[in-house]
């Protein structure tokens, strides 16, 4: 029963044969040849057709009488009341709704039924409306497209002689007949207009015999216009490959959207949505065509939202709209606010500490660092409170006649607690995580948006008066002091190419091991070095290093979002749905139908098969 069901699933309609015994036990026994049929359509002018179809059926000896025939119909909108069957010249009334194809109808044969070894030729004829469809090749024409039913190859034995006639209205002369790539095998002038038709002499009659044919419209009082959606929509439907492909695309993207967005959590969710699609997508094809951009720019939007969600680190902000611009930040605190990279924030600390000569460089690369002996704390005051470590930093500052802001403690007891460590290799989350709380808690009762614009101003302001210095000396000493600022800016390599090598006021202090490679150039004629031999070196050693920074600072230190992480987790449905099936392992010890197939010109068709 189950192979027959799904023969029945995959012909588009049809006509079944069975007998008033149980539907699995009669099937099994249904053994016929169908030596000819006839098919003639009508084309009515309110774009309806009559279809009549004259079917001799042969049954094997050891067949089951042939009692029922389903017939398949293109759509449901055909009326019982309409629908005329006889066999052998016996009017048969005994018609309904079919229980074996949707959309369709059962002829029941009763006293007339085919007996095993015995032949009947059975007669049907019903009006289908909505089937002559636009020409889409030509305006003034209309379409038809059509296909006889056919059987499960199960169930028919022999070559069947196929004939299909369709009648076109009245003023349609043969000449303007048109078919659709399958050739007329005859044309001819009748009194109801001209008839064209196909001859197919020895088919097997297990698959779909599709014909079409285009004539002008002018007798019609209307047609079923298509859109380009619907055409598509139509081929969508009769091509299961295209499908199946398509289908298999959209649960490889929705997967992806899914786990991107939960983070890797809720494939009991995952496998309902997937069951549910595929439900959905092989009953509503159309539905299957429109998920397809709708995915794409889920997913689309998907990551893009997940990347800005990495992006951001800033906790919420008291702010006041219209509070004013919170002025006196130092670069890193505004770095925070603009939410540059965590990495080129820490860069900013330490750059700014060694411009200062809090710190001391030792090693270029991988930057190392050092804590000058005047910030260097004993012991004692190195375990002590960050209260009273602070004001050890504060008293070494003032004698100095420079600031230690207090964001830049908690760094400074790190570096000195790890000596001889590259920056990288020292993990400055929590020092960071502070430093992005101060900055918020600074932003209180100011206005977020003018201070971010007030800011962005600041760093574009100056790198242009950087760049427009034409002296040497003074532009040298222009960066220096808005040394910060720069490097905050999207593209601060050209202000440094100025012509001689560009070295960090902190360059000369202390005992530095190594330095940014210059880059060797031959002296140009005034026997200098040419324009930005060595600034791309400085910006790209600056690059590198801040590129280094992000080992630093792990995001979990942070409290941030991961980019994998997702949005919703739904780790607890999965749970659920274990404990779920958990539970009830220990507690226990017809189908098939007739659519329409449309491609090429706009058509209708009348589908049917698959018949037990």
């Amino acid at each position: 029963m189950q192979k027959i069901l799904r023969l029945i699933t995959i012909c588009c309609g049809g006509i079944f044969l069975f007998t008033a015994a149980p539907p699995s036990a009669a099937a099994q026994d249904y053994l016929f040849g169908v030596p000819r049929m006839q098919m003639l359509v009508t084309v009515n002018t309110d774009a309806s057709v009559k279809i009549e179809y004259e079917i001799s059926f042969r049954n094997n000896p050891i067949g089951h009488p042939i009692d029922v025939v389903d017939i398949g119909t293109p759509h449901s909108g055909y009326d019982l009341s309409n629908v005329r069957a006889s066999i052998g010249g016996h009017p048969l009334s005994d018609i309904h709704v079919s229980t074996y194809i949707k959309p369709g109808f059962e002829v029941r044969l009763g006293p007339y039924a085919i007996k095993p070894g015995g032949t009947g030729t059975l007669h049907v004829e019903f009006t289908m409306p909505e089937m002559v469809y636009q020409d889409t090749t030509r305006e003034d024409y209309a379409s038809l497209r059509i296909t006889p039913t056919w059987f499960g190859e199960k169930y028919v034995r022999g070559p069947t002689h196929l004939q299909v006639a369709i009648q076109l209205p009245e003023s349609v002369k043969p000449a303007e007949a048109l078919h659709q790539g399958l050739k007329f095998s005859t044309k001819a002038a009748a009194k109801q207009g001209a008839l064209v038709g196909w001859d197919f002499p020895g088919v097997r009659l297990t698959g779909k015999n599709m014909v079409a044919v285009s004539f002008p419209k002018r007798d019609l009082q209307r047609v079923i216009h298509q859109s380009s959606i619907d055409l598509l929509v139509k081929w969508f439907e009769e091509s299961p490959r295209a499908r199946v492909v398509l289908g298999l695309v959209f649960l490889a993207l929705l997967a992806v959207v899914f786990f991107r967005f939960s983070g890797g959590t809720g494939f009991s969710v995952f496998f309902i949505l997937a069951a549910g699609s595929g439900f959905v997508f092989y009953h509503r094809p159309g539905i299957h065509l429109l998920a397809m951009p709708i995915i794409v720019v889920l997913l689309g939007l998907n990551e893009w939202l997940l990347a800005r969600r990495k992006a951001r680190y800033m906790p919420p902000i008291a702010e006041v709209e219209g509070g004013g611009i919170k002025r006196g930040l130092t670069a890193p605190e505004a770095a925070v606010l603009l939410e540059l990279p965590i990495a080129k924030v820490l860069s900013l600390v330490i750059f700014g500490m060694l411009k200062k000569g809090v710190l001391r460089q030792t090693l270029a690369e991988p930057l190392t660092v050092e804590v000058d002996e005047a910030f260097r704390l004993d012991d004692k005051t190195l375990s002590d409170s960050e209260r009273q470590r602070g004001k050890a930093y504060g008293a070494a500052a003032l004698k100095r006649g420079i600031v230690v802001h207090h964001y830049e403690h908690s760094f400074l007891f790190l570096l000195q607690s790890n000596p001889g460590k590259p920056v990288r290799e020292i993990q400055f989350g929590i020092p960071v995580k502070m430093l992005i709380q101060s900055s918020a808690n600074r932003m209180k009762g100011f206005d977020l948006s003018d201070t971010q614009d007030y800011y962005r101003a600041i760093i574009r302001r100056a790198t242009e008066q950087a760049a427009a210095i034409g002296d040497i000396p003074q532009r040298k000493k222009t960066i220096d002091r808005n040394f910060e600022w720069i490097l905050m800016g999207e593209n601060y390599g050209p202000v440094f190419d100025y012509g001689p090598t560009y070295r960090p006021i902190w360059w000369g202090r202390g005992p530095m091991s190594s330095a940014p490679a210059a880059p060797s150039a031959a002296p140009s004629g005034g026997g200098g070095t040419s324009f930005g031999d060595v600034a791309s070196s400085f910006s790209g050693w600056a690059e590198n290093t801040m590129g280094n920074m992000a080992d630093a600072v792990s995001p979990g230190s942070l409290s941030l979002p991961d980019s994998t992480g997702g949005f919703l987790d739904l780790s607890g449905a999965d749970h659920v749905t274990g404990e779920f099936f958990k539970a009830l392992g220990s507690s226990s010890g017809g189908g098939g139908g007739g659519g329409c197939a449309c491609a090429g010109c706009a058509c209708a068709c009348a589908c049917a098969g698959g018949g037990r």
